[in-house]
């Protein structure tokens, strides 16, 4: 069984969304005992590891996430992929950390981890969500023409008729040859205003420019109940 070691590489801390970091990891989870994971993450946190350590670590519980096996997702932002280096080799000889995996292994399955990085393309709306605990669409795609969608992307999303979602476009790395090479956030306080809103009156225009150059592959909606800092 795949296990959580593989965390060693960032955790160390998905505010919001994958949070307004520009690198990162992204951990999709089945934890079986999730108050554990929590407690395990507060002393991990308090710890003289944790406080050494500068990542966000974002925990959010599904809602509805397709075929996808995850009970939740977990995002570790950093703000610069040298800092991930840092983090990387200090947990190697770290025994909080140990401590912390001791716990966490048996608990909870990785189904499937990513790196992220942001393009600078967003909605430029962030503080309309104020909730600390806010609502996540994550829209995975595989586009084929990144230039061309980055390009209509950026156009939708500086419209500036978002309403109260704030969007975000995140490069996808680790996807494998089936997985995602971008992933869309769509966050805001409440599942009305994420879900019940308006469509964007630019979307239409958009999907026709973007209809042959990327695939939806999944969505996912998440609640954050959780951040270390």
């Amino acid at each position: 069984m795949k296990r959580l070691t593989i965390l060693i590489s960032t955790l160390l801390c998905l505010p919001f969304q994958i949070a307004n970091g520009q690198v990162g990891q992204a951990f999709e989870l089945n934890i079986t005992n999730p108050l554990t994971f929590i407690q395990a993450m507060d002393n991990l946190n308090a710890s003289a590891s944790g406080q050494a350590n500068n990542p966000q670590v974002l925990l959010r519980a599904s809602l509805a996430n397709g075929e996808m096996d995850s009970t939740h997702n977990i995002a570790v932002v950093y703000d610069s992929f040298s800092s991930m280096d840092v983090n990387r080799t200090r947990n190697a000889t770290s025994q909080d950390w140990a401590n912390f995996l001791s716990i966490v292994n048996d608990i909870s399955t990785p189904v499937a981890e990513y790196v992220f990085s942001s393009t600078g393309i967003d909605s430029g709306n962030a503080s309309v969500v104020t909730s600390a605990n806010p609502y996540i669409l994550f829209i995975q795609l595989q586009v084929n023409d990144p230039t061309a969608y980055a390009v209509a992307s950026r156009k939708l999303m500086s419209s500036g008729n978002n309403g109260n979602i704030y969007a975000h476009l995140y490069q996808i790395r680790g996807g494998g040859p089936n997985g995602p090479s971008h992933v869309v956030t769509q966050t805001a306080n409440s599942l009305d205003d994420l879900l019940g809103a308006s469509p964007n009156p630019g979307f239409d225009e958009f999907l026709e420019e973007v209809s042959g150059i990327r695939t939806v592959l999944g969505t996912g909606v998440y609640q954050q109940i959780m951040a270390w800092e």
